[in-house]
């Protein structure tokens, strides 16, 4: 047997370690060379951003030398044109429309003739709103639950369609120039072709909004234009059943029933909505649209796609997104939407433009490109974030705040403030205050959760509201502010029934309504009882009530201490927020003092009051009123379009929650709006016939403050 030398098994033993350390060497060099290459694109996205924002820097600045040229000056580069937006030019010549349909949309005559006297000559947008709020939202999720960053985000962005001012129910162009109404192909459904303006554009980013890790690709420093297919993306991404952000949920509620919105070109789009049949006047079936289709239609906003459709490197988070329905149904994109790198900001197109957001403030901008001049009668907007509503109050009284809603237990503070040696020198400087009061358009209210068996009888939930003086409530614990209501809608709507009286504060009726159901005191301990399912059951419950609230605490205490007079044991159950928020999601309440705040007309109280929701978590009927009546005038308001037989159904609708009370309604809050002397056009439409005919909205709109320059 030949035996191999043993030179030969150094030889390849040596070889083989020697190609082993080749092969490691070659990898590290890979991997070096990849983390270069790395290294290599993110200086050159660096270098590409710094560019394009040089070059946005250039072009703002060259835009505004141009208007200073053009005006004569470079001091009056961003001068305030009177000049109201025209809309029959721009629709000239556009393809799919029809010049023989007539326009839904109708200009507001207050921009175009009284807004204009009641300014200075020669005005200009001056000065800074400040305002304040309670707490720091978590962030500014387009969909966000805040009802505050739902403002702030119609601020930066634009609506197909605007109420003229002071009045419901009305159609005035926005971002759509024309709006027609057509008949669907082969039928009588109406569809909505919506034109859009042209040359207006999203804002581009700015990477001081960002943290350091995030690095944003070129794609995001330049404008974008605003087109329909940011309108399709925003229905798309609230419809989609993976994304359950609050807002988009709550929004389902109104849009739901668009059938689908279809993108003709960049600046056109068509909405269908959803029919069902209804028996008309003759008997017959039909299909049918939801009366508000048409004011819901205009209330469509754009969600920039150019932003929340990529990854903050560019890329997109669906490569293959050509289906038209992907961002509708796509559960990954849903899931990146609900946590996006961009959710601190909000992404501006109209009127304002956001500028930042840190943990005291938030802040904005007039955006001088606006389509709309007077949109925005100020040059900034910065709005304070504040812990306690005396905070705010203190920053008010300290002339760093424009205006202030003034609690009822503060009104002898404010006669002391107004005496007060600082307000006398603030007076003498044009800081003087003035005082507007106003309904509130919403309602405070007990609920009482008919799942439980003390309040499943009406004649027991009648005889709870007898037993609570709300007049006393009123004038003690509000100073005054408040007003009885007796059922779910605004005292100046007309949905709402003047000639329904209350429930008179009434202890014999009270205790006579309970015995017939047979709640008495069988055992002498000083509570009622009655026998449920074979046990007799004590008439002991307690009420649920934001315990950061100290009207409302006095409010329940007061509650708690009338019922005694029935003996009635009430536990008063204070709770925070999110406990609040809880047990009105999983009703796991007995009873529950809250508020809401009113939509405005055409009210729809489906979400509130439809037997659908009843037993349903997590919706708006939280108390689980149930009446057959109650949803077949749902129904019928949901289609009808006649004014006096939509009159008709409210206030029979209001007539039946009064005799069911579900709620016993304790008062509509008065506001007194306490605002500084310099801020200008503070008014109620309603009671300025002389200069909106018609108007109908009884309460201040900001939208038309501005500042008066001091002397």
């Amino acid at each position: 047997m030949n035996r191999e030398p043993i030179g030969l098994y150094i030889f390849r033993f040596v070889l083989g370690f020697g190609l082993f350390a080749f092969m490691c060497m070659l990898y590290w060099s890979s991997v070096m060379v990849e983390e270069d290459l790395k290294n290599l694109r993110t200086d050159i996205i660096d270098l590409k951003n710094d560019l394009y924002e040089l070059r946005t820097e250039t072009d703002a600045m060259g835009d505004e030398i141009l208007q200073a040229i053009s005006r004569g000056g470079v001091g009056r580069a961003r001068d305030f044109s009177l000049e109201t937006p025209s809309t029959s030019q721009e629709v000239m010549g556009r393809p799919h429309m029809d010049p023989s349909l007539p326009n839904l949309l109708h200009e507001d005559r207050f921009y175009e003739v009284t807004l204009p006297k009641l300014l200075e000559k020669e005005f200009e947008p001056t000065g800074t709103f400040q305002g304040a709020i309670i707490g720091v939202p978590d962030d500014l999720h387009p969909f966000s639950n805040w009802s505050q960053v739902s403002t702030w985000v119609s601020q930066c962005t634009v609506g197909l369609a605007r109420l003229e001012v002071g009045k419901y129910e009305t159609f005035a162009p926005d971002m759509a120039l024309k709006i027609e109404e057509r008949k669907q192909q082969g039928s009588d459904i109406p569809e909505y072709w919506v034109f859009l303006r042209d040359n207006v554009y999203w804002q581009p980013l700015s990477k001081s909004l960002f943290s350091e890790e995030i690095k944003l690709a070129p794609h995001f420093l330049r404008k974008h234009q605003v087109a329909a297919e940011d309108y399709k993306f925003y229905f798309d991404a609230l419809m989609n059943p993976y994304f359950q952000e609050a807002g988009a949920v709550s929004l389902r509620n109104y849009l739901g029933d668009i059938e689908e919105i279809e993108v003709l070109d960049k600046l056109t789009f068509v909405v269908r909505w959803k029919t069902k049949d209804v028996v008309d006047a003759e008997g017959n079936r039909v299909p049918k649209i939801k009366y508000a289709a048409k004011l819901l239609t205009g209330q469509l906003r754009p969600l920039p796609s150019f932003v929340y459709k990529y990854f903050s490197d560019g890329t997109k988070i669906i490569e293959e997104d050509s289906a038209p329905d992907t961002y509708r149904t796509n559960s990954v994109w849903a899931q990146n939407f609900t946590e996006h790198w961009a959710k601190n900001i909000i992404v501006s197109c109209g009127p304002w433009i956001f500028e930042g957001k840190t943990d005291r403030q938030i802040s904005f901008r007039r955006n001088f490109e606006h389509y709309f001049p007077y949109d925005v009668l100020a040059k900034e907007m910065k709005i304070k974030f504040k812990n306690t509503p005396d905070a705010i109050w203190q920053d008010f009284k300290s002339s760093r705040l424009d205006t202030y809603n003034l609690q009822p237990d503060q009104l002898i503070e404010l006669d002391t403030f107004l005496q007060s040696d600082l307000y006398q020198e603030q007076a003498e400087k044009s800081d003087a205050v003035e005082r507007l009061d106003y309904a509130a358009r919403s309602y405070v209210y007990i609920g009482w959760n008919q799942a439980m068996p003390y309040f499943q009888s009406k004649k027991v939930r009648q005889a709870m509201t007898m037993a609570i003086d709300r007049n006393r409530i009123i004038q003690q614990y509000l100073n005054g502010m408040g007003i009885q209501i007796t059922g779910p809608f605004s005292q100046n709507s007309s949905a709402y029934d003047q000639t329904i009286v209350p429930w008179s504060f009434n202890l014999q009726r009270a205790r006579k309504l309970l015995e017939e159901e047979g709640w008495y005191d069988s055992d002498g301990d000083g509570i009622i009882d009655k026998e449920i399912n074979g046990k007799r059951v004590p008439f002991e419950f307690s009420l649920t009530y934001y315990v950061r609230n100290p009207t409302t605490k006095a409010i329940c205490e007061y509650v708690a201490t009338a019922l005694k007079e029935l003996r009635i044991k009430c536990h008063l159950h204070g709770v925070d927020i999110a406990d609040l928020s809880a047990a009105f999601d999983e009703k796991s309440f007995d009873a529950l003092c809250l508020g809401w705040a009113l939509g405005t007309p055409p009210e729809d109280p489906r979400q509130l009051w439809h037997s659908a929701g009843a037993k349903e978590k997590g919706s708006s009927n939280s108390v689980g009123f149930s009446n057959a009546e109650a949803d077949v005038i749902i129904e019928k308001l949901t289609f009808e379009g006649n004014p006096e037989k939509r009159r008709e159904l409210y206030h029979r609708f209001h007539a039946i929650i009064h005799e069911e009370q579900p709620y016993t309604f304790l008062y509509t809050p008065k506001t007194a709006l306490l605002y500084r002397r310099y801020l200008q056009n503070v008014f109620i439409p309603k009671e300025r016939q002389d200069l909106i005919p018609g108007a109908d909205i009884a309460e201040p709109m900001s939208s038309i403050f501005w500042i008066k320059k001091s002397k």
